[in-house]
């Protein structure tokens, strides 16, 4: 296996290969070479004859806390409207790439999956989650939309994809469940355990099939023009950028650093109305 410095790429059984997300420290943060390194990732996995199956982990506290708000997406470069562009579709691009990957991709999810984060679940087949996970994109409430919208009103329907968009809380496992955004809840210490065995029953079928029933639905998806649609709102973030809202976090930011800025951010929703 390949060297790589933010995930951990292995064989775990003869038909299963598993991602790890490894930056710990930063519970995960999608940093560009971590969303670098998964897309080589996906190559490596797609072109190995012997693989079936990709399980995709967080190693540590969270499955991901979302985009790492701390690393520019490209370093050094000038902020424009047309780079900020360019840089959304490739995000919107990256995804999709997830998506089209021709073999299953489950993602086990446990403590945070947030903002970027559910960008990355809402693009793999399959989703189980362990109790004590939290789904939501609180950076919503003042840092822009999500490119891909994270497939939110395909999976769960406009009316709950506005209810979290507005707001930007977050909800717990249960509730994602309840609302068709993942497969399946477990405890926390049988969530591997659970995600292993259904992935060795996938594996007991032959990956052609596999493929082929995967672009089966993927096909029924694509018809109704989701692709086409992430891409605009890639560029509904773009003009989010613009707003005032935006501008003044950023500013936060600058000046008092980004923790600072999230608990200013934050501290109006503390105590979630019933």
């Amino acid at each position: 296996m390949a060297n790589y410095e933010t995930v951990i790429y292995e064989t775990v059984e003869d038909k299963i290969r598993r991602l790890t997300l490894n930056r710990p420290e930063k519970l995960n943060a999608l940093s560009p070479k971590l969303l670098n390194e998964l897309m080589q990732v996906l190559d490596v996995y797609e072109e190995d004859p012997d693989a079936s199956v990709l399980i995709i982990r967080g190693a540590g506290r969270a499955f991901s806390a979302g985009y790492d708000l701390n690393e520019p997406a490209v370093p050094g470069q000038k902020f424009t409207i047309s780079n900020d562009r360019v840089n959304m579709q490739r995000l919107v691009t990256r995804w999709q790439r997830l998506w089209s990957c021709t073999k299953p991709v489950i993602a086990q999810v446990h403590g945070f999956c947030l903002a970027g984060a559910t960008e990355f679940v809402g693009h793999c087949d399959i989703v189980f989650a362990s109790e004590d996970a939290t789904f939501g994109h609180p950076a919503g409430r003042n840092l822009g939309v999500l490119p891909s919208l994270s497939l939110w009103p395909v999976l769960m329907g406009p009316r709950k994809s506005k209810e979290l968009f507005f707001t930007g809380d977050t909800i717990s496992a249960a509730e994602a469940l309840d609302w068709h955004l993942i497969n399946r809840v477990f405890p926390k210490d049988k969530l591997e355990e659970e995600t292993m065995a259904y992935a060795r029953r996938v594996a007991l079928v032959s990956v052609e099939l596999l493929a082929l029933h995967k672009a089966a639905v993927n096909r029924y998806l694509e018809v109704t023009g989701f692709r086409a649609a992430e891409q605009s709102s890639a560029d509904l973030d773009v003009i989010a950028h613009q707003t005032e809202a935006v501008k003044e976090f950023l500013k936060t930011q600058r000046t008092k650093g980004l923790k600072a800025a999230l608990t200013e951010r934050d501290r109006p929703f503390a105590k979630k109305q019933a």
